[in-house]
């Protein structure tokens, strides 16, 4: 089946290029310098409107759109291709064929459909906050079953980027290892310009965030 290549519309500052290669319909976007969750949203969008049997490439220059999109497309059922670019940007590739199923993890039964969210690297203030927070995440390691995420805003992502030696690192490796998914806020990595510190779980995004807490039968605040 050929399709036009005026076949998908997407009106935004010339926010999307799309051309017909060798009887491929590609589209074509450049989500650069674009804030969270914007890359993500632009990517949802593109697929949402691209015919199928087309092919999307998405171009993004920052650690954390790379990821967050990867891990986007990657859910929905796609199985994306990265090529790094000269210029320090890369290219996601995404072919748009038929869905995939996706199948259920096996080891759900060991896990809360609640997720732990977390505003700050304390509990509180002070050293005492320090410690309750630890003391908070140790005892939920010690749970007969564990929240499935546990997501971390605002400074809560100190806790994620601390040394490797400090507890709360080991604590959190030792939840990861059991399977807890844990999540670290890009744009609050780059705020405070720890991105390449992060030291445990993935770089999340806004609209992932919503997407789980949304889906989530609780979410606990600490």
């Amino acid at each position: 089946m050929k399709y036009s290549a005026q076949s998908v519309s997407f009106h935004e500052r010339n926010f999307s290029e799309q051309v017909q290669e060798k009887g491929d319909i590609r589209m074509k976007i450049d989500c650069c310098n674009l804030a969270c969750p914007e890359p993500v949203l632009k990517t949802k969008k593109a697929l949402e409107e691209l015919a199928t049997d087309s092919i999307l490439e998405v171009k993004v220059n920052s650690v954390s759109s790379k990821e967050n999109v990867t891990r986007f497309v990657k859910n929905a059922g796609y199985d994306p291709k990265m090529e790094d670019q000269s210029d320090g940007s890369t290219i996601i590739t995404i072919v748009k064929g038929y869905a995939c199923k996706v199948v259920e993890n096996e080891n759900s039964q060991k896990f809360l459909d609640k997720s732990v969210f977390l505003k700050s690297d304390k509990i509180g203030t002070g050293e005492l906050g320090e410690k309750l927070i630890v003391g908070f995440l140790k005892s939920i390691l010690e749970l007969p079953k564990l929240p499935n995420k546990i997501i971390c805003v605002n400074e809560a992502v100190k806790l994620t980027t601390a040394c490797s030696k400090t507890e709360v690192i080991q604590t959190l490796r030792a939840l990861e290892d059991k399977g807890v998914e844990i999540y670290s806020c890009g744009v609050c990595l780059e705020y405070f310009d720890v991105v390449d510190k992060l030291k445990v779980g993935k770089i999340g995004n806004a609209y992932g965030t919503v997407e789980m807490l949304l889906n989530s039968e609780g979410t606990i605040t600490l």
